[in-house]
């Protein structure tokens, strides 16, 4: 007997809230969900499937079909068949999966216009932050920094009026998470409407950033960056792991040079893909545009490495190109605008002999085989 769709939004529902990342499953999921699509019953309801839809977001997972039959649903009914909040819902899981093109600019401003019918101020606070961060996801951001800095400007007066009550509950954490976010995306990608804020705006993102929260249970380390960890440390290299700056924890940070590690696990990445998450590569822009270089480590290549020296000598030439790579550099002859990020603090920095390697690619290769220091079986 085969499920029905309530049974089948409320499984995807129920993995997604536990944060279960099960590919399979919800690749059967998105199957069921066409065939009873497809098989002439009634017309699923749009809450119903903005909720389908954000339940495959949480599991980075990019169903093509699913997603093409949504936008065709929402092409032939219009955005308007979908309340404010559900029309959000859909935008911020295209904008997570990196799907917005798929909707195309005609049905994204339809959906956008239907999210903020009621008028920014009677938005929400919640709602509002949200398609700020959706805006910024989705990099419209980029060519519309002026309306950006509109939506901020209503947004800021909630949050200056807010009480200390507010902050400690749930939706306080998010929106605080939410407006650090904000802040350094307009601060350091958008420095020049950054710095036509009105001061309403920048008093509002000062609060929040010298905002003395509660302090989070720390989770425990992974053992991805556990090893690397060792590695840095084996290396003599002073790092600190699980650093926090703003709304991002860093896996490794070193404390002497401006370079942060990301060891990119499985759940960095879209499933069944190659494809970093949309999050992950917003995070590594803000990161760049601090003036940090980033040491990209990909679990197939660290997993393919088991020697602890191989693993040393590849950590080692990572972090040699990390700092002499100028590809990624501003001219020589251009003024910096800020000193703190200057690109040229470490270029003429002396490399001693041990740390710089013999060659392009100069990892350590065993001279053994480990399979040969077991002992042979006998036959019986």
């Amino acid at each position: 007997q085969k499920a029905s769709p309530d049974v089948l939004r409320r499984t995807g529902t129920a993995f997604a809230s536990l944060g279960v990342l099960n590919a399979p499953l919800f690749q059967a999921l998105a199957g069921a969900w066409l065939e009873t699509w497809a098989a002439g019953g009634e017309v699923p309801k749009m809450a119903l499937l903005a909720e389908v839809a954000r339940s495959f977001s949480s599991q980075r997972m990019r169903h093509e079909l699913f997603f093409d039959r949504l936008a065709a649903h929402l092409a032939t009914n219009g955005a308007k068949a979908a309340t404010p909040a559900e029309a959000l819902s859909i935008l911020h899981s295209h904008a997570s999966l990196r799907l917005g093109t798929e909707l195309g600019d005609d049905l994204w401003g339809e959906l956008e216009a239907q999210a903020s019918s009621e008028g920014l101020a009677n938005m929400g606070v919640g709602p509002l932050s949200d398609l700020c961060y959706v805006l910024v996801l989705s990099r419209r951001a980029d060519t519309r920094q002026e309306e950006l800095c509109e939506m901020l400007e209503v947004l800021v007066g909630p949050v200056l009026g807010a009480k200390e009550e507010f902050w400690a509950s749930g939706a306080g954490y998010a929106l605080h998470n939410r407006m650090l976010l904000l802040r350094s995306v307009t601060r350091y990608l958008y420095k020049e409407s950054y710095r036509a804020l009105p001061d309403k705006v920048v008093h509002a993102f000062r609060k929040v950033h010298r905002m003395e929260l509660p302090r989070k249970i720390a989770k425990p380390t992974v053992s991805f960056t556990r090893k690397l960890s060792e590695v840095l440390r084996k290396m003599k290299v002073g790092h600190i792991v699980n650093a926090e700056s703003g709304p991002f924890v860093f896996d490794l940070v070193e404390r002497d040079r401006k370079i942060v590690y990301e060891c990119l696990h499985f759940d960095r990445f879209y499933a069944g893909t190659v494809d970093k998450v949309e999050t992950m590569c917003l995070q590594e822009r803000v990161v760049k545009a601090m003036g940090y270089r980033v040491i990209q480590v990909p679990h197939w290549q660290w997993n393919k490495i088991k020697h602890r020296r191989q693993r040393s000598e590849y950590l080692r030439m990572s972090r040699y190109y990390a700092i002499k790579d100028s590809r990624e550099l501003s001219p020589r002859d251009e003024v910096p605008e800020d000193v703190a990020l200057n690109a040229f603090d470490y270029m003429g920095e002396y490399f001693f002999k041990k740390e710089q390697p013999a060659s392009s690619w100069s990892w350590f290769q065993p001279r053994y085989d480990a399979k040969r220091r077991l002992p042979a079986t006998t036959a019986s």
